[in-house]
């Protein structure tokens, strides 16, 4: 690994990560790093103005809650007994069809920010198929005209192709880049985060992963 990248990159089969380290947001205690997060082309949070070079680019975010944000929305969906509805609060069900999605009235469904600045994002689960429902406040004003009306719709793909790509980049995160982000944190006059807790939520995804799709699926990387 390269002992000062620029930028972080995490890639599943979907899922793709970009955490730019380059650039600090001083004024923002929680969400300092400009993070890009895609599914597929679809961008679930990003931004583009033509002010800052007519490129789509990160929205504010935090590394370890989306990693946390992520690996609690596959507990939701995996374990029936687990009704975290997400960190957007109130009734995300009501909020989502507010934003004009299509949800189910009993679907399960976790909405959540992903600890960025501008995304609201609704994983509906449906039999075996995760919906992924996206609207980027950002993205919705830009002035960069190929990225108008980029900013909502619906992704689908299977659930357990969803929950691999997260065990996948959770792992490589926590192994590889944890360790740089809590650096930063500190030149900066942050307190880093503490891991182990974030190691115990993908143990315990990764198990409840074993017991629905079994333990020898290729997808599944090795802890």
């Amino acid at each position: 690994m390269d002992e000062n990248p620029q930028k972080i990159i995490l890639k599943g089969r979907h899922l793709r990560i970009e955490i730019s380290l380059d650039k600090f947001n001083e004024t923002e205690p929680i969400l300092s790093f400009y993070t890009l997060i895609l599914f597929g082309e679809q961008i679930i949070a990003g931004m583009c103005w033509r002010i800052l070079g007519n490129n789509l680019m990160g929205t504010y975010g935090n590394p370890d809650g989306i990693i946390q944000e992520l690996l609690f929305c596959c507990l939701s969906l995996l374990d029936p007994r687990f009704r975290e509805n997400g960190n957007l609060g109130g009734n995300v069900r009501k909020y989502a069809r507010e934003l004009g999605f299509n949800v189910g009235d009993s679907t399960p469904l976790y909405g959540t920010d992903l600890l960025t600045y501008s995304a609201n994002v609704f994983f509906e689960l449906v039999g075996n198929t995760l919906r992924i429902h996206y609207y980027e406040d950002l993205l919705a004003n830009t002035d960069c005209p190929e990225f108008k009306g980029k900013h909502k719709g619906v992704v689908e793909l299977p659930l357990k192709e969803f929950v691999e790509d997260v065990l996948k980049i959770s792992k490589e995160y926590l192994e590889k880049y944890a360790p740089l982000i809590a650096k930063i944190r500190l030149e900066h006059g942050r307190t880093p985060e503490k891991y182990d807790y974030l190691w115990e939520l993908y143990q315990e995804v990764k198990e409840l992963y074993e017991k629905r799709f079994g333990s020898d699926n290729k997808g599944m990387p090795e802890r």
